[in-house]
């Protein structure tokens, strides 16, 4: 009973015939990103960017058809708890970050897979610095954390054998996969050819396993309207498409194991104040359940 859509380290990516001159982090390649991603007006008009997209996924052997919402808002951190600041103040007082929610709700046959996964990237460099997964069905509950300042990934899980587990995990600058759809509008769309990455299995499932990591290809290629990022992993290919204007919204999502999310409408505004019966119409289909 797992939902499998895959974490990743980025640890260098090429750009034509040589590497990007970003000064790489100790035992680091170079990664090509356009540095302050998060640091533009745009994330600081109180408004959230809210995506609903049609989503496929392979459980049980059978295509299942759902809906994902993919919100990403900007917020303000305490650097030493890592929780959302009640009182934001300049940095480093407090940490700006970029937060990435993935909310699904899949139907198999009598019950539901309900999960979300929380992505907090630094503002300025989009590398982790908290991530969480919970997921629950009919069968039990797990819970995932990994936080920058311990470098500790927890695993709380109903399941055998990984039940409760502690574990170090230090990407030494690396990205977690589950939080590429929103790292790599980040990338240098305008120079990034390919590059060699590494890349960790999923912790976006009803039972997490401590993840492995594989050595993978990244190669950014433009096309009409946008960007098509790919992601191989010996035969098995993630493809990305974003637009190509910022900030590069993902507008499609197609995973190696059948999964797809694809673009069904986005808004910015501050969903946080729209709970009121009727205001579920503000978004085309409606978002996750």
């Amino acid at each position: 009973m797992r939902l499998s859509l895959a974490p990743a380290a980025l640890l260098g990516v090429l750009s034509g015939a040589g590497l990007a001159s970003v000064p790489p982090e100790p035992g680091q390649s170079a990664v090509l990103w356009k540095a302050g991603f998060g640091r533009a007006p745009l994330w600081n008009d109180g408004n959230a960017e809210v995506s609903v997209y049609e989503a496929r996924d392979l459980r049980y052997g059978l295509p299942r058809a759902s809906r994902a919402t993919l919100v990403v808002v900007a917020e303000d951190l305490s650097p030493n708890r890592l929780v959302k600041a009640d009182h934001p103040e300049a940095e480093p007082r407090t940490l700006r970050v970029l937060k990435l929610n993935h909310v699904r709700s899949i139907r198999t046959g009598v019950y539901v897979y309900n999960q979300m996964l929380s992505a907090f990237l630094d503002a300025e460099s989009l590398r982790p610095v908290k991530v969480s997964v919970t997921s629950h069905e009919w069968c039990g509950n797990s819970f995932v954390e990994w936080r920058s300042d311990t470098k500790i990934l927890s695993i709380r899980s109903y399941f055998e054998p990984v039940g409760d587990s502690d574990m170090p995990l230090d990407p030494a600058g690396a990205l977690f996969y589950d939080a590429l759809p929103l790292a790599l509008r980040g990338l240098d769309f305008e120079h990034a050819r390919e590059g060699r990455v590494r890349v960790l299995e999923t912790v976006f499932a009803s039972a997490p396993i401590p993840p492995r990591a594989e050595e993978a290809v990244v190669r950014v290629a433009a096309g009409p309207g946008g960007y098509r990022v790919t992601l191989e992993r010996g035969d098995r290919k993630d493809v990305f498409e974003f637009e190509a204007a910022y900030p590069h919204r993902l507008r499609r999502w197609e995973r190696p194991d059948g999964g797809l999310l694809s673009l069904i409408a986005s808004k910015r505004f501050a969903y946080w104040q729209k709970n009121h019966p009727g205001d579920e119409k503000l978004l085309p289909g409606g978002p996750a359940r």
